[in-house]
């Protein structure tokens, strides 16, 4: 994130370098060779794109992906007629899947190539949106100016965008304005997405507003730098010759051969050339991938109509609900575009999109989850105590759970499951020892699970389907996801925040009230139904530690903040970058290294864990009798300061003598008291864990 334009070569000759991160620089080198949101670019692939931008011609990639998305029926592909043939078809068709059309312009006198993806607004084609919404695109999102701002589900496509298409540049579209202006409130979405550069009305009988769009989206090309970078003459040359060869897909040998051809002769350009043209969307390549790396080198399309004409096939859709043979396959496919060898890749795609599974049958059965019955059958109730769990989201996209299902399924109990939701088991060996019920409410935008059966093993069960779930979640950046847990007897009380309950026990705290209900409940009786306070205290360490982390990085970026100077092309070195001490935080540093070092106490005591021992004391000497009750109350407030500091700093024999000063007080206690035992125990397990021995006064 500075202003660095070029790379002295000097730094190739670092030896200790191991990591360049130079993502969101105008430097011109392609976004994917620099890095993802989420991973720094190799050096040693910077470094060699670098060296053949050095070694002979370059030419600019001037080239642009335009997506229009939105609801079925909202008028994209006529809008698409009329921006790039000015022509209007009152009878067009609805787009089945997805198509793709090239519109060459002039912008700013350079000659552009723009690669127009028009998706059907179906439903059903939501599932297969990840895999084709991209950064460094303009999106289009087209709405119908006579339907409400929700029945255009605006903010839902918004959200999409922002997961999939980062901070892409967005226009939103109203179209057949000459039946209604278009209602929506522009200011607050203007405000809530800030990647909508302009809000136009169009209409596509009329030819009305279509001018004005069209010279927005020539300014945002303009703007998006990506559509400039450069590529070496050879990679150029490659590119241009797979693009434009007549075969649907070619082995890897085959485009072995074009890059030499090309002087592309290194291994490692063969291998970049052809990462970046994958990621880039222009070829596909899964040479990597245990199954699909016969075929090698494929043209997008191929792929995509291929599935999406099975997604779109009435018989599948309608009768089979979803199931589908290999024989289904040669009647929907075109036999000359898709030879009966190449089914089997197909399918083998779809499974990693995690758009289909196989069924246990024979001859071979395929379920595409997304065209499953929206109806959920009757056989879904659960018997008994149930152990429930929520992810609620900003935006739920259907793929979601269609995904859950294909990757859960071979977990499915007794073949129940519908398109928003899907019965599962928990079994070992033969033995069932929990079913489960999970299911989507789009409406709402949440994921219920509900767990029955074994309790021994129901939070067992839970983690392995929340895992499943955070797989995905991992796969689609920027989604907002919250999770909660109902109030255990209370079903129509709004449900708790799970992460405010974690943060809640890490502070230390034993109980939450609800005030609504006149409720006090015990917040580690409440989690350990869900994780182990092993797993729970894990998960603290590592969060302390990922803060320790995020702090150095800051201050490590802020060091060099105020004097660093820019990298120009005429002052492109790093002289003068004065490295200053910027005072961050260093309290929260010092606190967050603390809290690390008290949650791995010696005898591998956790604080969390002390803590809530001490806090069972609090509740039973509540119940002691006023004469004592204060001296007690004094001596566990003098154990929890101590259990605070760090362990170098504890005064060990003082914590000694104040546990010493509980077990004896307890022991002199005549009247019976609820929990006794538990307090004797309890401070006898605090000592264990400081390492402090500790021993029964006499009679006890």
């Amino acid at each position: 994130r500075n202003q660095i334009t070029q790379i002295p070569e000097a730094l190739e000759s670092l030896p200790k370098l191991e990591e360049l991160d130079l993502r969101e620089n105008p430097v011109p080198i392609s976004p994917e060779i620099l890095g993802s949101s989420y991973q720094v670019g190799s050096v040693e692939e910077i470094f060699n794109y670098l060296r053949l931008l050095r070694s002979g011609e370059v030419l600019p990639l001037n080239e642009a992906k335009i997506l229009l998305v939105g609801q079925g029926s909202v008028g994209k592909t006529s809008l698409i007629e009329r921006l790039i043939r000015n022509r209007y078809n009152q009878n067009q068709s609805q787009t089945d899947g997805l198509n793709v059309e090239t519109w060459n312009v002039s912008v700013n006198s350079k000659d552009i190539r723009l690669n127009v993806w028009d998706f059907g607004g179906q439903e059903i084609y939501h599932a297969t949106h990840q895999f084709f919404l991209t950064k460094r695109s303009l999106y289009l999102l087209v709405c119908n100016c006579r339907t409400s701002e929700e029945e255009n589900r605006i903010e839902y496509w918004l959200k999409l965008i922002e997961s999939f298409g980062g901070q892409s540049p967005v226009i939103i579209v109203g179209n057949k304005k000459d039946e209604q202006p278009l209602d929506i409130n522009r200011k607050a979405l203007r405000e809530k997405y800030p990647n909508i550069q302009d809000i136009i009305e169009t209409s596509c009988q009329d030819n009305i507003g279509i001018d004005e769009l069209r010279t927005a989206i020539f300014q945002q090309i303009a703007n998006l730098k990506e559509v400039y970078d450069l590529l070496p003459l050879s990679w150029f040359e490659v590119k241009q010759q797979l693009e434009s060869m007549p075969q649907d897909f070619i082995s890897y040998s085959n485009y072995i051969g074009i890059c030499y051809e090309n002087k592309i002769a290194e291994e490692q350009n063969q291998e970049q050339l052809i990462d970046l043209l994958h990621r880039l969307g222009l070829v596909l390549n899964f040479r990597d991938h245990p199954i699909l790396k016969d075929t090698n080198v494929l043209k997008p399309n191929w792929v995509t109509e291929g599935i999406y004409a099975l997604l779109s096939d009435e018989i599948l859709k309608t009768q089979t609900k979803g199931i589908f043979t290999p024989a289904d396959l040669s009647r929907i496919l075109h036999p000359e575009r898709y030879p009966i060898q190449r089914h089997n890749y197909l399918i083998g795609l779809m499974k990693e999109f995690e758009l289909c599974f196989e069924l246990e049958c024979q001859p071979p059965q395929f379920l595409i989850a997304g065209l499953l019955p929206k109806d959920q059958p009757e056989q879904t109730e659960l018997e008994g105590e149930t152990l429930e769990f929520q992810y609620h989201y900003k935006v739920l996209p259907e793929s979601i759970i269609s995904r859950f299902i294909v990757n859960t399924h071979e977990k499915i109990y007794n073949q129940v499951y519908w398109r928003s939701g899907v019965m599962l088991q928990y079994q070992e060996n033969i033995e069932i020892y929990n079913i489960a019920r999970i299911k989507a409410d789009p409406e709402d935008k949440k994921i219920f699970i509900a767990i029955s059966g074994r309790k021994e093993t129901r939070r067992l069960f839970l983690g392995i389907l929340r895992d499943d779930f955070q797989k995905i979640h991992k796969s689609l950046p920027n989604l907002e996801i919250t999770e909660w847990v109902p109030v255990p007897g209370y079903p129509n009380h709004p449900p708790l925040d799970y992460q405010e309950l974690l943060g809640l026990e890490a502070m230390g705290e034993s109980t939450i009230t609800i005030g609504k209900l006149k409720l006090k409940l015990n917040l580690r009786q409440l989690l350990d139904g869900y994780e182990s306070l092993e797993s729970r205290q894990k998960l603290q360490r590592d969060e302390l530690e990922r803060d320790l982390v995020r702090i150095n990085i800051y201050n490590n970026n802020n060091n060099q903040q105020g004097d660093f100077k820019p990298m120009t092309e005429n002052t492109n070195n790093f002289q003068g970058a004065q490295v200053g001490i910027v005072n961050i935080d260093n309290e929260v540093k010092e606190n967050a290294r603390q809290q690390v070092g008290d949650l791995t106490q010696t005898s591998g005591a956790n604080i969390t864990e002390i803590l809530q021992l001490i806090s069972n004391l609090r509740q039973t000497a509540a119940q002691f009798p006023p004469e004592i009750r204060d001296d007690i109350t004094i001596d566990i407030d003098d154990v929890e300061a101590e259990i605070h500091k760090p362990e170098p700093e504890r005064n060990k024999p003082k914590l000694k003598k104040r546990l010493i000063a509980l077990l004896t007080a307890a022991s002199l206690i005549a009247a019976p008291i609820a929990g006794m035992t538990d307090f004797t125990n309890n401070v006898l397990e605090i000592g264990n864990k400081l390492g402090i021995e500790l021993q029964l006064p006499a009679g006890k």
